[in-house]
């Protein structure tokens, strides 16, 4: 179900009414409704996916389903650094039968969105985001080449009845042909080998958490741009889980020997510079886990790079 954006979220210090280099977000944001058919390319958009269905299917930690709202107070507060316009069209809510249903709705807006704006940003909720996700970009791209690029410490390539939020790059690989799957940041001790065995039957590539210690080696980055050059559109997505607990403790399934907030960062942002990246979904933020906001905060500085890249 489709909630037009609640303005009361953007709050935050206010320096100045006058002088946009002292303003922050919550000046500037603009508020968007999906009903409207308006030409807003040169912007960029924000929705939310307030699900955690998928995550509670998966036997996780529930609570996601408040991660958009968590992650726009945050973002709020945090000082604008262009003048670029970026909308808030609000959220998407689990109110049907089947998660499948929600994600078919979802990504219905998000074609919406890419036919739209220079770029959409996707802030979750369980990482069911990605499959629905994808139905949007697939969508927007018919008969072109997706190359799914996932910072994560899980493959999500899960074998189930029906969609949950360890399965969206299973139900990408097995309905699409056009469409090839590359993930860093696997760990090990997190995937069991059918799953591993399952990417190597898929040919997906991955990059392992034990490989993006420190930093980046220009093999990955190597990897990562001959990826994107493979392909005509990127569907870029991060699970926050992929982060280290002591940077990130508010998420779905916290990660023990994660990476770093600054390895996450310089990949999105080495991703972000091409133009066949038209939209990124950030998962599995769970307020409910959070301590003193330093998830949702994270993401929100993550986004003020990230948007204005």
């Amino acid at each position: 179900m489709y909630q037009q954006p609640e303005k009361s979220l953007w709050t935050g210090r206010l320096d100045s009414e006058t002088d946009r280099s002292a303003f922050r977000h919550f000046q500037t944001i603009v508020f968007g409704n999906l009903a409207e058919d308006v030409d807003v390319h040169d912007s960029v958009a924000l929705l939310g996916y307030a699900v955690d269905e998928g995550v509670a299917l998966n036997k996780g930690r529930i609570g996601a389903q408040e991660g958009p709202d968590a992650i726009r107070g945050a973002f709020a507060a945090v000082p604008t650094m262009s003048e670029q316009v970026i909308i808030d069209y609000g959220n998407v809510r689990h109110c049907a039968s089947t998660l499948y249903e929600t994600q078919q709705e979802f990504g219905q807006y998000v074609t919406q969105l890419l036919q739209r704006h220079q770029r959409t940003f996707l802030l979750g909720g369980g990482h069911d985001i990605a499959y629905a996700q994808y139905l949007g970009v697939r969508a927007a791209n018919p008969g072109k080449s997706i190359g799914v690029i996932n910072i994560d410490a899980h493959f999500d390539n899960r074998c189930a009845a029906s969609s949950t939020s360890g399965t969206s790059f299973r139900q990408m690989l097995e309905e699409d042909d056009r469409l090839d799957y590359l993930v860093l940041g696997i760990q090990r001790a997190s995937n069991t080998q059918s799953l591993f065995d399952y990417a190597d039957k898929t040919r997906t590539e991955y990059v392992l958490a034990d490989e993006l210690k420190g930093r980046i080696d220009p093999r990955i980055k190597n990897k990562v741009e001959n990826f994107i050059h493979a392909h005509d559109v990127i569907l870029f997505t991060i699970c926050m889980d992929v982060i280290d607990s002591a940077y990130a403790p508010g998420v779905s399934a916290p990660a023990v020997l994660g990476l770093t907030p600054t390895i996450v960062l310089s990949l999105a942002e080495r991703i972000l510079q091409s133009d066949k990246v038209t939209s990124l979904s950030i998962a599995e933020m769970n307020p409910n886990y959070d301590i003193d906001q330093r998830t949702a905060k994270l993401i929100a500085h993550m986004l003020t790079y990230l948007i204005h890249d």
